[in-house]
């Protein structure tokens, strides 16, 4: 089984903080990945965050059952111009101090770009786009560790944490419980090798597992070659084995369903909740078969 969640801003036409805690319950969920300047720009700047403003969220989360599982504060942490990166850490910092506020186990963000804008550039792929995102991360983890809330990092094609060895190196050199991973296969594939998405992702969780802390399922199609993000369910991807993998490495894991929106909700719910229930009966299945095995080799 999981702690399944939606992201915020996926949900429509939900105008104010009550509204979108009330949607989420609707939808027997109970976790919620919340990027407030996304959802609440007007109250949702740098300037106006206090412990106040963090209580508040949630308590309306809670009053419908419903917990800030992932602070969003996605930026380009490696942004080229050096006094707009350090606006951008100071913001993320400001979200670990108040993210016990919020509930928020975690604050989370992709890792940037060497362009200002985020776009496509084969310096992402450097040893020097590396070590430099290397260095944030450290300045960040070690701001985390003093207020113990953790920095989830989500890796990318496109970004210097571009591949599973990658990932690795990075846990190396921050060696750190408060540094975790948000896991999301799409990122990781393209439409040549997306029929291997499984496999990299047991291949993820082999390696390092014990830092993954929330996966994003994240469906999609190929269109011209180009893998294009559609509701869970409607696509391409492996959940079914995704899951199962998930279920023996991190029972209760997050799972976000990230790009499933309120007219597809329903059916993505029904779609992972009946996957959860075939994870659930082999697990029990399999502490069977240890029980039995072991009564013999006592008897």
């Amino acid at each position: 089984m999981f702690q399944y969640a939606v992201r915020g801003h996926d949900m429509k036409n939900c105008p104010t903080p009550k509204d979108l805690a009330k949607k989420i319950a609707h939808y027997q969920l109970n976790n919620v990945q919340f990027a407030m300047t996304k959802l609440f720009p007007d109250i949702g700047d740098l300037t106006s965050m206090n412990p106040g403003l963090g209580t508040f969220f949630k308590q309306t989360f809670a009053a419908e059952g419903i917990q800030i599982a992932l602070l969003s504060c996605y930026s380009n942490l490696i942004h080229p111009d050096l006094e707009k990166r350090e606006a951008l850490l100071t913001r993320f910092e400001r979200y670990l101090a108040h993210a016990k506020y919020f509930g928020a186990a975690m604050v989370a963000s992709e890792t940037g770009s060497a362009l200002p804008e985020m776009g496509y550039t084969e310096e992402n792929f450097s040893d020097a786009a590396f070590e430099d995102l290397v260095g944030v991360i450290q300045r960040l983890v070690a701001y985390a560790e003093k207020q113990q809330v953790m920095v989830g990092i989500e890796a990318g094609l496109n970004h210097p944490l571009y591949s599973l060895d990658r990932i690795e190196l990075l846990l190396e050199r921050v060696p750190s419980a408060y540094l975790g991973i948000i896991f999301d296969p799409t990122n990781l594939i393209t439409s040549n090798d997306y029929p291997m998405q499984a496999t990299i992702t047991e291949e993820a969780f082999a390696r390092f597992g014990d830092s993954i802390v929330c996966l994003h399922l994240k469906d999609y199609r190929i269109t011209n070659s180009q893998l294009q993000v559609v509701p869970l369910g409607e696509g391409c991807i492996q959940y079914q084995k995704i899951l199962a993998i998930v279920a023996r490495y991190k029972p209760y894991c997050y799972v976000v369903l990230e790009g499933t929106t309120d007219a597809t909700l329903p059916r993505a719910c029904i779609t992972v909740s009946m996957q959860s229930v075939r994870n659930f009966r082999k697990g029990i299945e399999k502490r069977k078969d240890h029980e039995h095995f072991y009564l013999l080799t006592k008897s």
